[in-house]
């Protein structure tokens, strides 16, 4: 006898996993599940892949820390497991799960390069190839856009080293030790303000006030700001980790 599909309304699906019925609204809008079927009082109806779906979700969204790269890898997750295409769910899979770990190594290297800076210790290594490096070459690094450091640079954050034979704004490989710091600061919920502070008084030769300006009490509190940031990210990678099981789950409903 074929077992009876279990099914779910809104609000109990939301329930599993402790979000507003909204949120599961919202995924559905979004194209990241399947669309629900309707009762006859046009009520959704939800069915045990919806269930996984969203536990996908929540292993992707349900975590703090998150950047515009890693996050559109995530929804390219989602609108393929939505629309049942399994190869596809699982190259988009590892490609997320290489950003994160990539993020991690970027994150390792700016608490390193924090540790250094709040000690007044110039890190000099170069860490591309010695040449001028453009606004885009910045972004395309750090994994931001453009925009975002033309506004480190409104904010007087970073100043660019030269200008180019086309008036475009130029930065030694060198800068990019203080690019490191200026990003890891901002993922980890500081205010441009208090960055700029902090900077501030490093560049006029109050390294000891460096920690105070970002509102730290102690040095100790200045670099768990990024020994934070490194933990939210292996959370999410634990997280991501656990997305090719699901997806094979998936395929075998």
């Amino acid at each position: 006898m074929e077992k009876k599909k279990k099914i779910y309304n809104v609000i109990g699906l939301a329930r599993i996993y402790g979000i507003h019925p909204n949120t599961v609204r919202l995924y559905e809008k979004l194209g990241f599940i399947s669309k629900a079927k309707r009762n006859m009082n046009n009520y959704r109806i939800f069915e045990e892949l919806h269930v996984l779906q969203i536990k996908v979700c929540r292993c992707i969204f349900g975590y703090a820390f998150t950047n515009r790269h890693i996050r559109n890898a995530g929804n390219e997750i989602m609108w393929s497991i939505a629309k049942k295409h399994w190869d596809e769910a699982e190259q988009n899979t590892d490609c997320y799960i290489q950003m994160i770990e990539q993020e991690i190594k970027k994150a390792q290297k700016s608490c390193e390069m924090l540790q250094n800076w709040a000690n007044s210790i110039r890190d000099n290594e170069i860490l591309l190839e010695k040449k001028m490096l453009s606004r885009k070459d910045i972004a395309d690094y750090m994994g931001v856009t453009a925009e975002a450091i033309r506004n480190w640079e409104r904010n007087g954050l970073i100043l660019p080293e030269e200008v180019g034979a086309k008036g475009e704004k130029l930065y030694s490989s060198t800068d990019l030790g203080r690019i490191h710091i200026i990003y890891m600061l901002l993922q980890s919920g500081y205010s441009m303000a208090s960055i700029h502070r902090s900077i501030s008084m490093y560049d006029k030769g109050h390294a000891e006030l460096v920690a105070s300006a970002l509102d730290c009490q102690e040095y100790d509190d200045f670099i768990s700001v990024g020994d934070r940031w490194l933990y939210e990210l292996n959370k999410l990678l634990e997280a991501a980790q656990k997305i090719p099981s699901i997806i094979e789950k998936l395929k075998n409903l």
